[in-house]
């Protein structure tokens, strides 16, 4: 696992578990029985809330098309979350070993309780992630809006550009020649200069994701190249909008329970952060991209 003596190129690990080390039963409530934490893929005229699960598995089942997943040997997840891609490729689609990153052990230890022989959860950094003693590389991999973590906003541009750069190179020396990779991530270009916006972004950085940096597509474009040829983009930030207004509706609904999981303070923490999530996806503020990627030789 990364340490914290790294954090002068690192994200600081206490400073992501901040936010995903609160009880597992919260983010149930706020995310429903998927636990998934990014965006969904509603039709048209569905309620938002009573069809999440079923939005979040449709977004599932389209990552795992595009990145040609089904029915193949390993498949890999960096920044898993509760491991809900691992199980659904495993469960559904026919993936034999499906393994996930994760700083967070909380995640980790709700992944083992699933208890499903066929995924694996490790508590390490994605730069730390090693393939196995005669293991193959993998068949396709999945980087689900875990990249807004793996970069810190304190270094210059061109440094992070070459975290960037470092990122995509270890993806590529995970994967086959060929194999696919589906990013999902936010990204922000030169948002306006607004009084609320600015102090909603400034709460974002150093109180509720201290340190993390949203790329810039550029950044994202330098870091690939040579590496990856682009397959497919396309840039669908309502589909995280109407998650996070469906993640807030939740919690409204059940916000007593909520403190009395947590406390106050933090129930008041994840309203306002999906809150400002939500508008400034609404108002493409910020965008969220999904990546194809495809291995080149």
């Amino acid at each position: 696992m990364t340490t914290v003596e790294a954090r002068t190129i690192n994200p600081d690990v206490e400073a992501i578990r901040h936010h995903y080390e609160v009880p597992n039963e919260l983010y149930r409530l706020i995310l429903g029985p998927t636990m998934m934490y990014s965006g969904g893929y509603w039709e048209d005229g569905e309620d938002l809330v009573a069809v999440l699960d079923e939005a979040q598995e449709r977004k599932l089942d389209a990552f795992t098309d595009l990145a040609r997943a089904a029915h193949t040997d390993t498949v890999l997840d960096i920044g898993c979350g509760w491991g809900t891609m691992l199980n659904r490729l495993t469960t559904v689609h026919g993936v034999k070993k499906a393994v996930g990153v994760t700083l967070s052990r909380t995640q980790a230890d709700f992944v083992d309780a699933l208890n499903n022989p066929a995924i694996e959860a490790r508590v390490e950094s994605w730069e730390d992630h090693r393939l196995a003693d005669g293991q193959a590389p993998y068949d396709a991999a999945f980087c689900i809006n875990a990249l807004e973590h793996f970069v810190l906003s304190s270094l210059t541009p061109k440094e992070r550009t070459q975290r960037y750069r470092v990122f995509f190179k270890q993806v590529h020396s995970l994967l086959k020649p060929g194999a696919r990779f589906v990013l999902h991530t936010m990204t922000v270009e030169n948002p306006p200069l607004r009084r609320q916006l600015l102090d909603d972004l400034k709460f974002l950085q150093r109180e509720e994701f201290e340190g993390c940096h949203i790329p810039r597509l550029p950044e994202l474009a330098a870091g690939l190249d040579g590496l990856f040829e682009v397959t497919e983009i396309r840039n669908e930030p309502e589909s995280f909008a109407r998650a996070c207004r469906a993640w807030l509706q939740l919690l409204a609904a059940r916000r007593d329970e909520a403190v009395t999981m947590t406390d106050e303070t933090t129930v008041a923490r994840f309203e306002r952060y999906l809150d400002i999530f939500a508008y400034t996806l609404e108002d493409h503020i910020f965008n969220n991209f999904r990546v194809t990627l495809t291995r080149r030789a």
